[in-house]
This record gives structure tokens, sequence and C-alpha cells, in this order.
């Protein structure tokens, strides 16, 4: 199973604009594809007015069938030309496997947070042992659910920690408690020599379509 994200930062100068233009590009694309795309606004992490599109696919190659039938579409590449102007800079493209799953993940959180860092190469399997489990005990401890993935592009050995939010409160609640939970501070002592140092970044987001 493998999590496809497309990143794309809104131009202050037409942000109502672009951010109707996302909308109406998400509202497209799940009619014409079967991809189950879903819309985030990136709150905290990464630049103002980042937007990213996201699905979970069980084959990279089938969905890149899908996207390369809509690329051939003269009317899906006319509204990419429309709303050019709304955004800055080029989309980017991740993809991700899922590595494990703490609790239930099977649809879209309704906010989203994700911890990732990049492993130091000697300590792999290691690292990615204790990942799976820092996950099963938070999801044990906060209630809510998580997957650990690992980035297919990109830094080599990028791993990441996506939790599965209702709201934005309970994902706020379920940090406060585990900045204070014993278990989990030992545990996030433990994963020292197991990560590149600088390399660790968070990124907040709720779902807007």
């Amino acid at each position: 199973m493998y999590l496809f994200t497309r990143q794309v930062v809104l131009n202050p100068a037409h942000a109502r604009a672009g951010m109707a233009h996302a909308l109406e590009m998400l509202k497209y694309v799940n009619s014409k594809t079967e991809l189950g795309v879903s819309l985030f606004q990136v709150l905290q992490g990464a630049p103002l007015g980042t937007l990213t599109y996201a699905y979970r696919t069980e084959s990279y190659a089938a969905s890149v069938e899908a996207t390369d039938a809509l690329t051939r579409s003269e009317e899906y590449l006319r509204k990419v030309e429309a709303g050019a102007a709304f955004f800055i800079g080029n989309p980017e493209d991740r993809l991700a496997s899922f590595l494990h799953a703490a609790g239930n993940v099977d649809a879209p959180p309704a906010a989203a947070a994700v911890v990732s860092a990049r492993l130091e190469v000697s300590k792999i399997a290691a690292a990615i042992a204790w990942a799976v489990e820092l996950a099963n005990y938070l999801n044990k401890a906060t209630g809510v659910p998580s997957a650990v993935l690992s980035s297919n592009v990109g830094p080599y050995g990028t791993i990441s920690w996506l939790s599965y939010g209702k709201s934005l409160a309970q994902l706020e609640q379920a940090n406060e408690k585990s900045s204070k939970d014993p278990g989990f501070l030992q545990r996030l002592g433990a994963s020292g020599g197991f990560f590149v140092p600088g390399t660790g970044i968070g990124v907040l987001s709720r779902k807007i379509g």
C-alpha cells in the first residue's frame, strides 16, 4: 500500500481564487478517476498557503495510468493552465509505503499530524522496529491511530509517523498527553543514534475536501 501526495503552494495574490480552483480540480479528478483523492490545508510546518492532495493506492503503476489518462485530456489540461497563476512554483509529488498501522487508518483523517526524519542507514532495521513500537504505544496511550511510512523518493531512509485525528482538538489533546507520559518520554529517549541530526520535521494539516 502506498500514499501518494502532491503539494502546491497558493500565490498570496490569488489566494481565494487558488483555493476555489484547488477544490474544483479535486472534484474534477475524483469524477474522472477512482483514485479517491483528498485535499488538505497545511496549517504549520510548511510555507503558508501549502495544500496537499493525497490518496492511497495498492499499485503506484495503476495510479500513474489513471493520471496519464487525465493528462491526455484536453479538458484537464485547460483546467491546469487556467489555474497556473494561482500557485507558486511547480507541484511536488511524493510517494511513501505503509510499513505499519496502529489503529484504524482506512479512512482519510479530518486532521493529520506528520513527523518525519531520516534514519541512519546502519541502523535502519532497529530504527524501524522502534518506530513501529512507538506508534503502537501512542495509539494505546492517546487513542489516536497512526501509520508508519517509508519514503520511496527523496533522501534515502526517511520515515514518517502519520497521526489520523478526528479533529485538530483531538490531536492537540493527544500531543499534550504524550508530552507528559513517562512511557512515551522513555521510549523517545531510546531513539539516540537512530536518526540523522537536524532532519526531523513536523507538519500539521486539516482536510478541506
